[in-house]
């Protein structure tokens, strides 16, 4: 029997333990702005992993992170996924856990849960000695990604340069893809500041500043390059206090991404250097890039090659996707760090309350992860 064989075996095996902490986490709610409940779950995992002595690394504001380093210190590998979920405290009574035939629901199941249970199931084989990664192994699980990484940024940055590649578990893409690239995600917040005036007796007195915003938003649309991928999207504006007044104040927000860091840099140097059409108008912007784009490079290029060459044998197939949506892997890649995203099991509804796993897909994604981590050649 071959390792990949062998691998197959030993986690399908494992499949209703997989499911069992599948359930475990879902039913532990950990949304992004509630610390406690995000180191709650941090807490429960780092037990659930014994005897691998994991750690929680405070992220001020956020919770805690969890990290595990074995073997090496440098070098090897880093697994990388998220603890926290987009869904609001008290979800789970409205989508309580399901399973039914080969599908398994809640909030959080798929992005990223799932992931976080295929984790549990390799650290219990590298612990029993089943499975034996090639240089040292990260793992860390951040509190805040679903908002920004902005509290555990440097520490996952930090962890991803101890090791020569990442590999992301974050639920994988339509028809089970791998994520070889992803968009850059930048935000910017524009304030107007206009005058005010009465809107019937005096309005040429007054500088609107409402005016000058939807200026800015034709002009902020201006710089979307679809053909090339680069959206430029107005969000959410605010302006005015009462209907009879030239609004003074006024705000804008401005959602856009990009697939290279030089069109980043070309959309966040335009937004800056706005001119107000009205000169008694002053405007304001702040932000930026928030994420870097994940752009593909020979070295990641190899490792997918290799995951999807990998993926036959385990009853998988791994397409690779382009996706506009960013995460931590965004950040890995631009540190220099090669990076593979999008390992995580298969599903869909990520956000939705469509979310989904398909449960057949946890122990093969168990045994892909721990062949990369053995280096076994196809």
């Amino acid at each position: 029997m071959s390792r990949l064989q062998d691998l197959a075996t030993y986690f399908d095996a494992r499949r209703a333990t997989l499911l069992d902490d599948v359930e475990s986490l879902v039913t532990r709610e950990s949304p992004s702005d509630d610390a406690d409940h995000v180191t709650a779950l941090a807490t429960w995992i780092a037990d659930r992993m014994t005897p691998a002595r994991a750690e929680r690394v405070a992220c001020p504001g956020r919770g805690d992170a969890l990290r595990l380093r074995l073997g090496a210190e440098q070098g090897g590998t880093l697994l990388l996924g998220h603890l926290d979920t987009v869904w609001p405290l008290g979800t789970l009574a409205e989508l309580p856990f399901r399973v039914s035939a080969d599908v398994a629901t809640g909030p959080g199941v798929f992005d990223m849960k799932a992931g976080i249970s295929v984790l549990l199931s390799l650290v219990d084989a590298i612990t029993a000695g089943e499975v034996s990664p090639k240089g040292g192994l990260s793992i860390l699980l951040t509190p805040d990604e679903e908002i920004g990484s902005h509290a555990s940024r440097e520490l996952l940055v930090a962890e991803a340069k101890r090791r020569d590649r990442v590999m992301v578990l974050e639920p994988s893409g339509d028809g089970g893809a791998a994520k070889v690239a992803r968009k850059g995600i930048g935000l910017v917040a524009a304030r107007f500041f206009g005058i005010a005036s009465h809107a019937g007796l005096d309005p040429e007195k007054g500088a609107s500043a409402l005016l000058e915003l939807s200026r800015f938003v034709l002009f902020a649309d201006g710089l979307a390059d679809m053909p090339i991928g680069t959206s430029v999207v107005p969000t959410v504006a605010t302006a005015g206090t009462k209907t009879n007044v030239v609004p003074e104040k006024a705000e804008l927000s401005v959602d856009f991404r990009v697939w290279t860091q030089a069109e980043g840099e070309r959309v966040e140097r335009a937004l800056h250097a706005y001119t107000p059409r009205d000169s008694r108008v002053r405007v304001l912007v702040e932000g930026g890039m928030n994420r870097p784009p994940m752009e593909p490079t020979p070295v990641s290029e190899a490792l997918y090659a290799q995951a999807a060459a990998l993926a036959p044998s385990l009853g998988l197939v791994l397409p690779a996707a382009r996706v506009g949506g960013a995460s931590d892997g965004n950040l890995t890649a631009a540190a220099g760090v090669p990076t593979l995203d999008g390992l995580g099991p298969s599903g869909g509804g990520a956000h939705a309350r469509s979310e989904h796993l398909v449960v057949s897909d946890l122990p093969r994604r168990a045994a892909l992860l721990a062949a990369l981590l053995e280096d076994v050649k196809p």
